[in-house]
């Protein structure tokens, strides 16, 4: 943002040089780009981060500069002389979209003169890198450099049928800016249009066939509201930045709206003529978001370390254009109502940093004590760490990789969906327009370049947002995925591992719920029969999917050029993160011995191992202590066809006294009675 010190000098008085001003500016938060003379002016160019779009008018630089200097603003407000008709008779406005469009007014003006702007309007928009084109022009883009709220001016003649629609653009439909080149649109970009065709792209650029020329007579002055992403979409897909596009984008200050076109409105009455019509055409609803930050009365020296007197801060403020409320307030918190141009604060944090900003850090002893004041983590915070600890603790190490991938990732699959996945235009990266609907492949191919580099033994995990299309919205799920070298026994230990730290019983079989389950799967990741989804089972809930393991496919390893075995899982922390706990129960061990057992079970092919094992546990009347199964056997000749021997070995233990012969075999009876009834199982002789 450049600014002139002639044109600032209007609306604060500042005596300290240039070099004094540039410096408190820069203290305050808008950082010195250049200072450069230009004829009997002075430009400055500043750097405005994006969460301050109030300071890409002079107004707003002006605000600051009365505020660190402690002098009157004044902002003169328009009142432009309106005769003849009503502006609405003139031209009727319809808005089809408000999501793209909130608010939409225009103004009209007859009977102007076009031609050369006056010289010091000239020599202003000199200053700050703008030529003059005519006398309009000049005062919409004076007024937007003024207060930072963009405007358009169209010759009212070529508005056909007296109409103004505000929609989104038809897919393919074509537009020619001011700069005659013509651009192909889509939907997801708004044009201004008439009753016939688009006259310009809202918010960023009007059109040839409506432009200010010598010819015009009657303005449409044109002052709306703008959603950033329409505006950010348009300019970024056609390669057509501007100044109204790079302010929209930012969200400027909706009460600016309305100074914005009246200021407009009186300019071009005093210098091109016209009579100024009645009211403004409007259409829609201005959004404002009227917000109130509490303060604590000791926040301030609380985290800045130094002692700023409450009337200071509370002057500060005010200076700044908050407001103090009364209603809810009391002796230790304060309440600050949020001006229209400062969407940025939201935190009482935020007003610490105002008043910090004002005071200037610079003041500020560099050997200040500051009491710090605990944060407690978020639940998705502690988990985080918690999972990072574990996994690196397992001799992972962690991956970052891009949410974005091309088609030969997304080809690959996600285990959590079929649908395509979502695009980005343009992209983001390169070649890589996908929004990644699993972590897996993007490990894989960090792992597959592990390889390529000499590093055979890298296990990677890494904790990430997947991007899933539904039907309405999109979910963002957080995914933690790891691949390892090995079988689907070392990802499941690692994933047993990790519930377990949870808090989550990852045996199903002993503890409290919440519990987990392995339940064999088919996915095109992994290989055919060696790969499990992982089902979370809540009381009085049905078994929800949490997790996917399994070994990855030969050829999807082959892809990646792996030559060994890779194991892999992904588990969803969204789906986990209101049943985990960090803290696990502590239970004395039992002072009597154990009792082990082996069963060597017969059952058919198709059994799972945690049907038997849930038949198990059920039965065991709670003396269940340990349950593994430490072989299957198949032989068709011994035991038959599509038949398969599981030994079991188990322990039991009671913490009342030690178990008898006759305690144990009526466990075990229990057990093979449960397992035949449910699983078919019998006892091998």
């Amino acid at each position: 943002m450049i600014v002139s010190t002639d044109w600032l000098s209007e609306y604060v008085r500042v005596s300290a040089p240039v070099e004094e001003l540039v410096e408190r500016l820069a203290l305050s938060g808008l950082n010195h780009e250049s200072t450069t003379v230009v004829g009997d002016d002075t430009a400055i160019e500043i750097e405005v981060t994006s969460n301050r779009p109030d300071c890409l008018g002079h107004i707003g630089v002006a605000r600051e500069l009365s505020v660190l200097f402690n002098r009157p603003l004044l902002v003169p407000t328009p009142r432009p002389l309106e005769s003849g008709g009503r502006a609405a008779d003139s031209v009727a406005i319809e808005i089809t979209d408000p999501s793209m469009c909130p608010f939409y007014s225009a103004r009209v003006i007859r009977g102007v003169r076009v031609g050369k702007s006056p010289s010091w309007l000239v020599k202003r928009l000199a200053t700050v890198g703008v030529a003059s084109v005519n006398n309009i022009v000049d005062i919409t883009n004076y007024v937007m450099l003024e207060c930072g709220q963009p405007l358009h001016a169209f010759d009212l003649a070529c508005v056909r049928g007296g109409k103004i629609i505000v929609r989104p653009a038809l897919a393919g439909e074509v537009f020619e800016a001011i700069n005659h080149r013509r651009y192909e649109l889509d939907p997801r970009m708004c044009v201004i249009a008439d009753a016939e065709h688009p006259i310009a792209l809202a918010g960023v650029m009007g059109g040839a066939d409506s432009e200010i020329s010598e010819t015009t007579v009657d303005v449409l002055l044109e002052s709306g509201q703008f959603a950033p992403l329409a505006v950010r979409t348009a300019a970024r897909s056609l390669v057509l930045a501007s100044g109204s596009s790079f302010r929209f984008e930012r969200s400027p200050d909706p009460h600016a709206v309305e100074w914005a076109s009246l200021k407009a409105a009186s300019l071009i009455m005093e210098l091109a003529g016209g009579r100024l019509e009645h009211g403004a055409a409007t259409a829609g609803t201005l959004v404002t978001h009227a917000t109130t930050v509490a303060l604590a009365v000791d926040r301030v020296s609380e985290v800045l370390g130094v002692e700023i007197p409450w009337e200071r801060q509370q002057s500060t403020l005010t200076s700044l254009g908050f407001t103090e409320q009364t209603e809810g307030a009391d002796d230790e918190i304060s309440l600050w109502h949020v001006p229209s141009w400062r969407r940025d604060v939201t935190r009482e944090i935020d007003l610490v940093e105002e008043v910090g900003r004002i005071v200037g850090y610079d003041l500020i002893p560099e050997n200040a004590t500051i009491s710090a004041r605990p944060v407690a983590d978020s639940p998705q915070q502690e988990i985080a760490r918690l999972v990072t600890d574990v996994l690196i603790a397992t001799g992972c190490c962690e991956a970052m990789t891009r949410s974005v991938v091309d088609d030969t990732l997304d080809g690959l699959g996600s285990p959590w969906t079929n649908a395509a996945a979502l695009t980005i235009s343009p992209p983001l990266v390169r070649g890589a327009d996908r929004l990644r609907r699993s972590l897996l492949p993007s490990l894989l191919e960090a792992r597959g370049h592990n390889l390529a580099v000499a590093a055979p033994h890298g296990d990677l995990f890494e904790i990430a947002r997947g991007y899933l299309p539904e039907r309405d919205l999109p979910s963002e799920p957080r995914f933690v995925s790891g691949v390892v070298a090995g079988e689907f026994s070392v990802a499941k230990g690692i994933l047993e591992t990790l519930f377990q730290r949870l808090g989550i019983d990852a045996t199903g079989l002993t503890g409290p719920p919440p519990r987990v389950a392995y339940r064999p799967a088919s996915h095109a990741l992994f290989a055919s029969g060696r790969s499990a989804d992982v089902m979370l089972s809540l009381p009085g809930r049905p078994a929800r999917r949490v997790a996917v393991l399994g070994e990855i496919a030969p050829a999807v390893l082959e892809h990646f050029n792996l030559t060994n075995p890779v194991a892999a899982f992904e588990l969803r922390l969204d789906a986990i993160e209101s049943v985990s706990s960090e803290s696990r129960p502590v239970n004395r061990p039992s002072e009597f011995p154990p009792v082990e057992r082996d069963l060597n079970l017969i059952v058919d092919e198709d059994v799972p191992w945690a049907s038997i094992a849930s038949a198990i546990d059920e039965a065991s009347g709670g003396l269940l202590e340990r349950l593994s199964l430490t072989q299957v056997w198949r032989d068709d000749g011994r035991i038959g066809p599509g038949r398969k021997s599981m030994v079991v070995s188990l322990s039991l233990r009671s913490r009342e006294a030690t178990l008898s012969g006759d305690d144990v075999k009526t466990v075990i009876d229990a057990i093979l009675e449960a397992c035949s009834g449910r699983c078919g199982a019998s006892l091998r002789s």
